[in-house]
């Protein structure tokens, strides 16, 4: 096994693109997702200008495309982007809607309102599915979606001074698989936030203000605690910038957790300064207002470059961030955690040919640079045609035994292509690729209810190599877009194969097939 992956990583001299997930439903409800190298758990994040606490948020992609297109996690000195402001007046709706195995049913509505330097989007998601054992089902009988979401964003500008601010709510109501009957999650979630640029002579002004809050109840056999559990986070963010790159800024937040076992208020404020270059930046600050033994100082490091074909890129980052409740041990004397990542990615770019390589280590515990050690490596390769045709591989693999990785090594094959029917009046763009997992860690183990990774010890939750090929084709029709997609195709044609099934998780039943068929149509003016 360890020469095939040699020979893998030598046959493609590797990029890499250190983001995956790992579902445990083919339609996006559940599953861990892995970010720059590790797994992706307790971190807060945002969607535009909407804050998301994280401790139990720690998979996008439930959440809608609306929200999880714009994911990106929370990080010192950094705040969202703002949409691109119109020139004209344009409207544009969408009608995105899929049908699935297992009373799988997805819709997607959207509305975007422009005019000059204005806009509004009015988004609405919902998702049902049953679960390939019909795990899905809640045991109260709702027919409600399993989730659905409302989100609405509005941006100007007047006189100088940019705004974006959006609102959103997001429901689950779903089964869960359980030893006798079907527990249940229910959750209602309200994010709100707001942003705002302002410009004074030679300064400008940037703020970012957040608020977050989750009503949440799980009940499963494996739960001691099957009452509801609340979550409140808040974040302001104010920095003072200079033209010649100089930036100053305070971030305020604060998190309340209550349930029946948990029970913590905290307030926290990072003070910092950052200078940006031209090719680097450098981020340095203080965390205070919080009288425990974390180690209180924050850093940002980045560098990126382009030499000829030849592009690189460093970053480094250290900050204490506040610990999973489930997971905070008083007797430590601490109720944060500090993170230490770092990265280093360097690659090639052809007329055709893409390479590149990346390595990754991220460290954590109560103080800076002691702790669990997770190294990660990987890289990717794509070949490009003229003829709209590309080929390409990718492979991350975890080299340590951390249980923050996600365990063991990833690879996707595929290719994508082009073809043109009736007479070249159309034309359809296909994927057909591959994913294997193996050689998963023994001690790695995810709790999927509490969205945290633990130290397993048993052998049957041991997550088994698996090889899954998936298919996607696109057909634009009269500006209808037709979607097919079959994922895990060997199961789809020889579900008795006991290679066709994998189970990515000890809670979730095997995965089998999932055959979607779908029409996605923009509407212009």
């Amino acid at each position: 096994m360890q020469r095939f992956i040699i020979s893998i990583v030598l046959m493609t001299v590797v990029y890499s693109q250190s983001n995956y997930l790992v579902p445990f439903d083919w339609s996006g409800q559940n599953g861990f997702k892995i970010y720059e190298g590790s797994l992706f758990w307790n971190r807060s994040w945002t969607s535009g200008v909407l804050l998301f606490d994280g401790t139990y948020t720690s998979y996008p992609k439930r959440y809608g495309e609306h929200t999880s297109n714009k994911f990106k996690p929370l990080s010192i000195g950094s705040l969202p982007r703002f949409n691109t402001l119109p020139d004209s007046a344009h409207v544009e709706t969408l009608f995105d809607y899929s049908r699935g195995d297992y009373n799988f049913d997805q819709l997607n509505l959207g509305a975007n309102y422009e005019s000059n330097n204005q806009f509004i989007n009015i988004n609405g998601f919902k998702r049902s599915h049953a679960g390939n054992t019909g795990h899905y089902f809640h045991p109260s009988g709702r027919k409600a979606p399993i989730h659905h979401s409302y989100r609405i964003d509005y941006g100007s500008n007047q006189g100088g001074r940019q705004i974006q601010t959006s609102i959103a709510r997001f429901i689950t109501t779903s089964g869960l698989p359980d030893s006798t009957q079907n527990g249940f999650e229910n959750g209602n979630i309200i994010s709100a936030g707001l942003k705002i640029s302002q410009s004074i002579g030679n300064w400008k002004i940037n703020s970012h203000f957040g608020n977050f809050m989750q009503h949440r109840l799980v009940h499963h056999s494996s739960f001691i605690d099957s009452n509801y559990r609340d979550i409140n986070r808040t974040l302001m963010n104010f920095q003072l910038e200079t033209k010649s790159g100089k930036l100053f800024g305070v971030q305020n937040q604060s998190q309340s957790v209550s349930s029946n076992i948990h029970n913590r208020s905290l307030k926290w404020t990072k003070i910092y300064g950052q200078q940006i270059f031209k090719n680097y930046s450098i981020l340095a600050g203080v965390q205070i207002l919080n009288s425990d033994d974390t180690f209180p100082f924050v850093w940002d490091l980045s560098y990126d470059d382009k030499y000829k074909n030849i592009y690189y890129e460093f970053s480094s980052t250290g900050s204490p961030s506040p610990k999973h409740p489930d997971l905070d041990d008083p007797n430590d004397h601490s109720s944060f955690d500090y993170w230490n990542r770092y990265s280093l990615k360097f690659g090639v770019s052809l007329s055709s040919f893409d390479i590149s390589v990346f390595f990754s280590s991220t460290q954590t515990g109560v103080k800076a640079f002691v702790g669990d050690i997770l190294f990660m490596t990987g890289g990717n390769i794509i070949y490009s045609h003229q003829s709209g045709w590309s080929i390409f591989s990718n492979i991350v693999t975890q080299s340590d035994s951390s249980i923050y990785g996600g365990g063991g090594t990833v690879i996707k094959n595929g290719i994508n292509g082009k073809v043109k029917i009736f007479n070249e009046n159309m034309i359809v763009d296909f994927k057909l690729w591959s994913d294997m997992r193996f050689g998963s860690k023994s001690s790695f183990g995810y709790n999927p209810l509490l969205q945290i990774p633990f130290e397993n010890s048993n052998p049957q939750w041991i997550i088994e190599d698996s090889q899954i090929l998936h298919f996607e084709a696109n057909a634009n029709i009269s500006g209808v877009v037709i979607n097919y997609k079959i994922n895990n195709i060997l199961n789809a044609i020889e579900s008795t194969n006991e290679k066709a099934w994998f189970r990515p998780n000890h809670i979730y039943p095997q995965l089998g097939r999932m055959l979607q068929f779908g029409v996605t149509w923009y509407f212009d003016n």
